[in-house]
């Protein structure tokens, strides 16, 4: 079974958007709403970040939202796509390295309710 992060990437490279890319490869395992934002589309933002909150909200986790923008800007340097795409990495590394972080807070979140209900 491919990981989300290689089905993101995957969905990218099969010419689908940044944004479509991760919500679909997500949008298997959780049942997540069907529209999701287009890159760009607020304040500029990559469209895989934005999908990376939406997919946040959905799950609970808006409290994570914040540490998410900080390791992406600690990571890329800058949330907006125009800035992120003078950079040396492409599109798909933003898309592959989202799909991880969500990926590892969702890890976390079950561990802690795992421990919690024990």
């Amino acid at each position: 079974m491919d990981s989300h992060e290689e089905k993101a990437r995957k969905l990218h490279k099969d010419g689908n958007n940044c944004s479509k890319s991760l919500h679909t490869a997500f949008s298997g395992d959780m049942k997540l709403k069907e529209d999701f934002p287009e890159p760009r589309s607020i304040e500029g933002k990559c469209g895989a970040l934005l999908v990376s909150e939406k997919i946040l909200k959905e799950l609970g986790q808006e409290n994570k939202i914040e540490d998410f923008e900080k390791e992406f800007i600690k990571k890329f340097g800058s949330l907006k796509c125009i800035e992120l795409m003078k950079r040396e990495r492409r599109c798909n590394d933003y898309v592959g390295e989202c799909a991880k972080m969500i990926d590892d807070i969702v890890t976390c979140c079950m561990k802690e309710l795992k421990e919690e209900s024990n």
